[in-house]
């Protein structure tokens, strides 16, 4: 894709942002990233990051769609239901914009198979709902030196951080979490919204990771609650006793 096709077509209005320019929008072409989870956040991260024009995007889920995701999840249509996430997600993307490579993996992510998440990207984005997984990829990230971008979503309330070599990483903050006592979203519930602006918090974060620039949610939790609109960012530092403290 010539300069050309770049300052005049698909990608025009957000070429002219002074952050990004043609050069910026170059970067933006040549990234590759991994979404783990096609949910909620997932939907928003995987359609954000796909209209801006990733070059490779990686989507990772093992679940099928079912009729109680409709209400957040914007991948997904009535048609859909029963289907495999990442096939029906795929089809969506690559109508959204064929510019960009759609790699789907339909697997449950564990410490046997993590490498499915980080081999050959620039960094990947976390939309899962469960701490296990979560921890297994952001021991690899920090191994490999990729940024891994957090986020989480729980009724009406959300966070989000980044984690790179050198910072304060999820297992420091959570690692106590047991998601065998963490309540589902049928009991909490999902609003949609909370999901749109920790999704859209992610994609502003990998747009700095993807421009070469420092995030901004490195050693910071940000959290917000829509039910009281509390915006609130925490700093935070690394455990002594985490088990990654090697690359903190």
């Amino acid at each position: 894709m010539n300069e050309k096709d770049l300052t005049t077509g698909r990608y025009s209005r957000f070429i002219v942002l002074p952050s990004i320019g043609v050069e910026g929008m170059k970067k933006i072409r040549r990234a590759r990233v991994s979404i783990v989870g096609a949910g909620g956040l997932g939907s928003v991260t995987a359609t954000q990051l796909t209209a801006l024009g990733v070059g490779y995007l990686r989507l990772i889920d093992k679940d099928v769609v079912e009729l109680s995701n409709l209400q957040r999840q914007m991948l997904y249509r009535e048609k859909d239901v029963g289907k495999s996430k990442v096939q029906a997600a795929k089809k969506f993307l690559e109508y959204l914009n064929p510019d960009v490579e759609i790699k789907i993996i339909q697997e449950e992510i564990t410490t046997k198979n993590v490498e499915l998440v980080t081999d050959n990207v620039d960094f990947v984005i976390d939309a899962l709902d469960r701490f296990t997984p979560r921890f297994a990829i952001n021991k690899k990230c920090l191994e490999k030196d990729l940024p891994f971008l957090f986020g989480a979503v729980s009724g009406l309330t959300g966070n989000a951080m980044t984690v790179v070599r050198g910072s304060t990483c999820i297992e420091c903050l959570f690692g106590h979490v047991d998601d065998k006592t963490l309540p589902v979203s049928s009991i909490t519930g999902i609003h949609p919204s909370i999901i749109q602006l920790i999704g859209s918090l992610q994609v502003a974060e990998a747009t700095r990771v993807m421009l070469k620039e420092e995030p901004l949610l490195i050693n910071s939790l940000l959290f917000i609650d829509i039910g009281s609109m509390l915006f609130e960012t925490l700093n935070i530092k690394s455990k002594s006793n985490c088990s990654n403290v090697k690359y903190h």
